[in-house]
């Protein structure tokens, strides 16, 4: 199911022991395009005050009621560390309110761009004296962004603008933006169509533009946007076949537990199976991960563990590999679009593999 980001905003916000406040904004980091926080207008019972709460303390949501439920108290909010007030909050902040309040950190290992796949706006231009640097995948280093601050960015096709930000297409479930609306009306009046953050091939954020890669011919022909109805698989299939995009990918985060100072990495079909491009980082609690953005299709993988192949009997998604052995594998598209994870835990002596898949 999905939801439009400005018909939450005014949402009641209750907490373990009453009212909280209303939903003022999200956060997005510009990376994933994930929702990451939630900004909660404290009211009358702590004047003056917003506080960000991370999406992994929220539990879900009555759409019917207009109410956001959240894990925490009024005690908590009172006393944790104060919302910066500027639009973009600092890693410091937030590792701040992460120790607070003990959760686990979203961008644990850093997160990873494929060589050659799009999301073109997340590297630096290529020199000749840096291709042997990219033939490996590029760590990115993710920024938070209002969504408030980006509405009204304005949206560039590759022959010129075509209008702005006018609201954003959230995945209830997985709380990533499935799609920008944009808002066409001051050259095709009425018209809005939708943009996924895949498609984007350069983002501006000083000057507060975003370049897609679509034609304005393309989008003045594309299937028409109904803001009134949900997005059907359908509709998906229609504008993707339209406007010649491949299915949307997905950003997979690996996550491992392991023995602490182990050296953790991930490696399959994805990058060639190099079995050093991609490490795991420790989040200080035993828990290793790394996020790779993945087109979609059919993926194979392996854990490395201190220079060990890893996997397990237990994992259910499992394939021969041609050295006797298993690999798991994932497949990624239409039901698989946004955020994945894959949980491989170490046993208490470290002998064995467990894996689940939530």
């Amino acid at each position: 199911m999905q939801q439009i980001s400005s018909s939450i905003i005014g949402y009641k916000v209750n907490g373990t022991d009453g009212d909280l406040g209303k939903a003022a904004d999200f956060y997005i980091d510009d990376v994933t395009w994930t929702v990451r926080y939630l900004v909660v207008e404290t009211g009358s019972w702590l004047p003056g005050r917003k506080a960000l709460v991370s999406v992994g303390a929220m539990g879900k949501p009555n759409w019917a009621t207009h109410t956001l439920n959240v894990n925490l108290s009024r005690e908590q909010l009172r006393n944790c560390p104060e919302a910066q007030p500027d639009d973009s909050p600092s890693r410091r902040y937030e590792i701040a309110l992460h120790k607070y309040y003990d959760w686990n950190s979203y961008w644990g290992g850093g997160f990873y761009i494929l060589p050659g796949y799009g999301m073109d706006m997340l590297t630096p231009p290529i020199g000749k004296e840096e291709e042997e640097e990219f033939s490996t995948p590029r760590k990115l280093d993710p920024h938070l962004r209002s969504l408030k601050g980006l509405a009204g960015y304005r949206i560039h096709a590759t022959d010129g603008d075509i209008g702005h930000v006018a609201d954003f297409v959230v995945d209830e479930e997985k709380w990533n933006i499935r799609y920008l609306v944009v808002d066409i009306g001051n050259w095709l009046p009425g018209r809005k169509v939708i943009v996924a953050p895949q498609w984007l091939r350069e983002v501006d954020w000083d000057n507060g533009r975003l370049y897609v890669d679509i034609t304005r011919d393309a989008v003045r022909k594309s299937p028409r946007y109904d803001s009134s109805d949900l997005i059907t698989l359908d509709y998906e299939k229609k504008l993707l076949e339209h406007l010649r995009k491949p299915e949307c990918a997905a950003w997979v985060t690996f996550k491992f537990h392991a023995h602490k100072g182990a050296k953790v990495h991930v490696a399959g079909t994805f990058n060639g199976w190099n079995p050093e491009a991609i490490r795991l980082e420790d989040d200080g609690k035993g828990l290793y991960s790394a996020t790779v953005l993945i087109p979609a299709g059919r993926i194979e993988y392996k854990f490395i563990v201190d220079g060990k192949w890893c996997n397990s009997p237990d994992c259910k998604d499992l394939v021969p590999n041609a050295f006797g052995s298993m690999n798991s594998f994932m497949d990624i598209g239409h039901g698989h679009v946004g955020h994945m994870h894959t949980f491989a835990r170490l046993s208490a002596g470290h002998e064995q593999l467990t894996w689940r898949t939530p």
